[in-house]
């Protein structure tokens, strides 16, 4: 299927490769290093290679954005195919690639280049980017679906815990959680997203504490949404998670429900012993979209 307007991402963003390819999904790539090497997100390494070295070698990792001519290169091509671009990007307090790719589109003086920060990660950027899919298949504009997309990024909420912050510290990407460094011991931080960087929640004993506080903010935030797709996430994936996903999509039943690991940019930055949730309200209008 042949669509009007093209829609790009960067590793910010987690979804599997199957995803990427059925939906023609562009993806601008994060740079991963693993102990001073460099490797290619989803090209030359993936999430079962860094949680191996993560946990069975100690390996120090961070991340970096990809160089100039690659942006160049990726929204020129993309450019070439569509009439228009949708860049749905991390948010830009984490990472620089939606500067750049906005720096980008101008040096290449487009005007059909629309880039939207939407201050989340991971699984809170993959409800926007499956939404804008969704409508896409619809026929929606590119125009009414940024519209909805900005609507949907203010109601949206994700919510992880940790094994421990020292991951994110190492990668500055600790944000307003950083006040809580060595005051954590014995306790998993809770952590939000909040004006597009990491926030502190609430701190817990385990990993059932932490999710009994997941389900309370769940059954807070249902009621105020009202219509909602909920996302589950998951560094190394557990049977007491596995389960307590299974009683989210029954007890709340959201519109659409995804259950799906994190991948390797975000591991680097948070650990592989990560668990979460992202709720987002859908636009009354844009309900029908979703329906099988």
């Amino acid at each position: 299927m042949s669509y009007k307007f093209g829609i790009i991402t960067d590793s910010g963003a987690d979804f599997s490769p199957e995803y990427q390819k059925e939906h023609d999904l562009i993806l601008i790539p994060t740079r991963i290093i693993v102990n001073g090497e460099e490797f290619i997100d989803r090209e030359n390494i993936f999430r079962e290679d860094i949680i191996h070295k993560m946990k069975n070698e100690k390996a120090k990792t961070s991340t970096s954005v990809a160089p100039p001519i690659e942006f160049n290169n990726i929204i020129s091509k993309a450019l070439d195919k569509y009439d228009k671009l949708l860049y749905i990007a991390i948010s830009s307090k984490m990472s620089a690639t939606f500067q750049n790719a906005v720096l980008t589109a101008k040096r290449l003086k487009t005007d059909n280049f629309i880039a939207i920060d939407t201050e989340s990660v991971s699984r809170g950027m993959s409800l926007l980017i499956d939404h804008a899919i969704i409508r896409r298949k619809k026929g929606v504009s590119i125009e009414e679906i940024v519209e909805e997309i900005e609507f949907m990024k203010n109601n949206l909420e994700l919510y992880f815990i940790v094994d421990t912050l020292e991951y994110l510290r190492r990668g500055g990407r600790i944000g307003a959680a950083k006040g809580l460094l060595g005051k954590l011991i014995g306790v998993k931080p809770i952590l939000t997203i909040k004006e597009g960087e990491i926030s502190p929640v609430e701190s817990v004993k385990s990993l059932k504490e932490g999710l009994e506080f997941f389900y309370h903010i769940l059954e807070e935030k249902t009621k105020e949404f009202k219509d909602y797709s909920i996302t589950m996430i998951y560094g190394i994936e557990t049977p007491e998670f596995k389960e307590f996903a299974s009683q989210i999509k029954h007890d709340f039943k959201p519109i659409k429900f995804y259950y799906s690991p994190i991948g390797a940019n975000i591991i680097s930055h948070a650990g592989p012993e990560l668990f979460g949730f992202g709720i987002i309200k859908v636009p009354e209008k844009a309900i029908e979209s979703y329906e099988k």
